[in-house]
C-alpha cells in the first residue's frame, strides 16, 4: 500500500488498531495537559544539564561553572545519582555513555554488564519458576564505575576524587526525598522487606517507614565506600578491598558474582550507530544496547510522509506501534549482534531494508507476531525497568548522553552490609529455559538492553542529547519525541509533554496509552479484539504517579548555535531538574 493511500485511510472504525487513540491529544492544546505530563524547562547561554535528580543536576552545574567540561559534569552527575536516585542507578549497576566532541567525533563507552563466569543455572531456573526477581543470585557484573573511570581518565579534566566529592557530601549530609522515590519504594515495598535485612534501612528511616517528600535521607555506609574509592582508586572496587567484601557477601548468600569476575571486566570504546531522519543525524549506542532498534524504527517511520505523521490521525499511532514491533523483531534476529556484542548486519539499518519492512504495515490490521518475528522471539531479549537519563552540553560544544540502570527498581534489592549500595538484578532478565534465545544465560554473556541514549545533530548544527527510562518502551518513547520535533514542529518541551502511545512494557505485547481526551472504555475495548495478544494498559488522567512512570522520563538538552542558547527539559512523568550555569570560570581544558 502506498503512503498516499495510507493518508486517506484514517477512519473511526473500531477495527482499526489505533482507533482507541484518536483523541489522546487535548483538543485545545498545551494548556489542557494534566499536571503529571507538564515538563520543566530551563534556558542558559553557558551550557545545560538535565537529570532525574535536582541534586545531581546541581552538582553537574557546579562542575561546569568551575570550568569543567561535559564529561566531568556527566561523571559527577552519575555518582550523585547513585546516592540521590538509588532506585535506578549506582555503583552496583550499568551505564551506557555517549560523547560527541566539539570537533564532531563521537564515541560510546559500552557498559554492557556480563554474566559471571560461574552460573548456578538450576537455582536460577527454580527462582524463575517461583517468580523470584530479587536476591544475590540475580547479580551480574557491575559496570558503571568502570565506564565513569574510563570516560574521566581519557576525556575529563578533573580527578575521580573531585567527581566523587558531591556524592560523598550527599550521602553524608543527606538529600531531600522526592515523590517519585516514595512511589518506587511503595511499589517495591514488599520485595524490599523480603529480600534484605540491611538494604531497607538505607532507604527508610527505620527500615519500614516510607517517609514524606522533603525528608532528609543520609547513607553513611555509602559515604564511607565512596571515600575509599576516592582514596584508593577505582581498582579498590574491582580488585581490592571492596571486591573482597562483595565476594564474601555473594558466597554467603548464594550469589554467582566473584572477585575474579570484577577483576576481568573491561569496558571499551565503540563507534556509535548512525542514521538520518529527514536530514537530522541520529547517533545512538550499538548492540547490545538499544540504539539499533531505535534507528531502524526511525528509518521505517521516515518512509511515511512527514505530513501524515504531523496529524493526530488513527493511522499515525498504528504506524508508530508497528514500526517498533518490526524493529525489535529484526534486532532479536540479529544473532551475531546479540551473541558477540558486535555491530549489526548492514541490512538492518539500511534505508532499503526499512522501505521493505514499511510495506508490511497496513492500516486497520495488526501485524501477526509470526509475520515479523522470524526464528527468534523478540521477547527473548533481556530488558531492564528502572533507569535514569542524563543529558549535558557544555559551552565548548561537547555533548554527553548517558543512561544507567539497576535493572528493576532497586535492582536485586540487596546490598552488602557496610557498603551502602544496591546490586543490579540483570540475571533475572535472561532466559534460563530456551537455549535458542539470544538472551539465554551463559557464563560471561552480555546482557542486552533497550537503553538508547542518543545525540541528534540538525541541519543548522544544532545539537541535542536525549534519552529515557522505560524498559522495552524506550524506542517507542524516543521515536515519538523525535517525530514530534521533526514532523510536527513542536518545541522540545511540547515534544516531551505530548501524550504517548507506546509498544512495550511487561509483557512486551502491551500497548500503553495516556488518555487525556474524551476516550471511552468502549473505544479502548476495540483493541482487545486485535492480534496484540494482551489488553491495553490504560492510564486515565488524573492519574497516580505510580501509573505515569510506565511512560518514561525523557531528559534532554538542546543547543542552538545561531542563537547561542541552551535549552533543557525534564519529563514531568518522573520529575528531575534542568539547569544551566550562571557563570563559567576559566576552562580546565588545555
Amino acid at each position: 500500500m502506498t503512503r498516499a493511500t495510507l493518508r486517506k485511510h484514517s477512519t473511526l472504525a473500531v477495527t482499526t488498531a489505533a482507533a482507541a487513540m484518536a483523541m489522546i491529544y487535548p483538543p485545545s492544546g498545551h494548556a489542557e495537559l494534566p499536571k503529571r505530563l507538564e515538563a520543566t524547562e530551563a534556558h542558559s547561554r553557558l551550557g545545560m544539564v538535565a537529570t532525574g535528580s535536582p541534586e545531581a543536576t546541581e552538582a553537574a552545574v557546579r562542575v561546569l561553572e568551575n570550568g569543567g567540561n561535559a564529561i566531568d559534569a556527566a561523571v559527577t552527575a552519575s555518582l550523585a545519582l547513585g546516592v540521590a536516585d538509588s532506585d535506578a542507578s549506582g555503583l552496583g549497576g550499568s551505564t551506557y555513555l555517549m560523547i560527541r566532541f566539539a570537533n564532531g567525533r563521537a564515541v560510546t563507552i559500552d557498559g554492557t554488564p556480563p554474566a559471571p563466569g560461574h552460573i548456578d543455572l538450576e537455582a536460577l531456573q527454580a527462582a524463575a519458576e517461583a517468580g523470584t526477581t530479587t536476591g544475590h543470585q540475580m547479580v551480574a557484573v557491575p559496570t558503571t564505575l568502570a565506564v565513569l573511570d574510563l570516560a574521566l581518565r581519557k576525556y575529563g579534566t578533573i580527578t575521580m576524587a573531585e567527581a566523587l566529592q558531591p556524592a560523598i557530601d550527599l550521602a553524608e549530609h543527606g538529600f531531600a526525598l522526592s515523590e517519585i522515590q516514595i512511589t518506587w519504594t511503595r511499589w517495591y515495598y514488599d520485595d524490599l522487606l523480603a529480600a534484605s535485612n540491611y538494604y531497607p534501612f538505607l532507604i527508610m528511616e527505620d527500615g519500614k517507614t516510607l517517609g514524606t517528600p522533603g525528608d532528609r535521607v543520609c547513607n553513611h555506609d555509602l559515604a564511607r565506600t565512596l571515600r575509599r574509592i576516592a582514596r584508593e582508586g577505582v581498582s579498590s572496587f574491582y580488585r581490592g578491598t571492596i571486591a573482597d567484601q562483595i565476594e564474601a557477601d555473594m558466597i554467603l548468600n548464594g550469589g554467582n558474582l566473584r572477585k575474579r569476575d570484577l577483576a576481568r571486566l573491561r569496558v571499551t570504546e565503540r563507534d556509535p550507530v548512525r542514521t538520518t531522519y529527514r536530514g537530522v543525524e541520529v547517533l545512538s549506542v550499538p548492540s547490545p544496547g538499544g540504539g539499533v532498534t531505535l534507528l531502524e524504527a526511525l528509518n521505517i517511520l521516515e518512509t511515511f510522509p512527514s505530513e501524515f505523521l504531523a496529524q493526530d490521525s488513527l493511522d499515525r499511532h498504528h504506524a508508530m506501534i508497528e514500526t517498533v514491533r518490526i524493529a525489535r523483531a529484526d534486532r532479536a534476529n540479529s544473532a551475531v549482534a546479540m551473541l558477540t556484542a558486535g555491530m549489526p548486519g548492514p541490512s538492518i539499518l539500511s534505508k532499503r531494508h526499512a522501505s521493505a519492512r514499511a510495506q508490511m504495515i497496513v492500516p486497520g490490521e495488526a501485524l501477526a507476531k509470526t509475520a515479523i518475528s522470524g526464528p527468534v522471539d523478540p521477547e527473548c531479549l533481556p530488558a531492564g525497568e528502572s533507569t535514569t537519563q542524563v543529558s549535558i552540553i557544555d559551552m565548548h560544544g561537547n555533548v554527553v548522553s548517558f543512561t544507567q540502570t539497576l535493572g528493576r527498581g532497586f535492582g536485586a534489592k540487596v546490598a552488602t552490609p557496610g557498603l551502602g549500595f544496591p546490586y543490579n538484578n540483570f540475571l533475572e532478565s535472561f532466559r534460563v529455559d530456551k537455549p535458542q534465545c539470544p538472551g539465554f544465560l551463559r557464563p560471561f554473556t552480555p546482557c542486552a538492553t533497550d537503553m538508547a541514549p542518543s545525540i541528534l545533530v540538525f541541519d543548522d548544527e544544532s545539537m541535542m542529547a536525549l534519552g529515557t527510562p522505560g524498559s522495552n518502551a524506550i524506542p517507542s518513547i524516543l521515536i515519538g519525541v523525535i517525530s514530534n520535533l521533526v514532523d510536527r514542529g513542536m518545541s522540545l518541551r511540547q515534544s516531551v509533554e505530548a501524550p504517548r502511545v507506546l509498544w512495550g512494557g511487561v509483557p512486551l505485547v502491551t500497548i500503553m496509552a495516556e488518555i487525556v481526551g474524551a476516550v471511552t472504555d468502549a473505544d479502548m475495548d476495540s483493541l482487545d479484539s486485535m492480534d496484540y495478544e494482551h489488553p491495553l494498559l490504560r492510564i486515565h488522567f488524573p492519574a497516580l504517579h505510580i501509573d505515569v512512570v510506565d511512560f518514561g522520563g525523557v531528559n534532554a538538552a538542546l543547543f542552538r548555535p545561531t542563537e547561542g542558547a541552551y535549552t533543557g527539559v525534564t519529563d514531568g512523568r518522573r520529575g528531575g531538574l534542568a539547569k544551566g550555569p550562571r557563570v563559567v570560570a576559566a576552562s580546565n581544558e588545555e
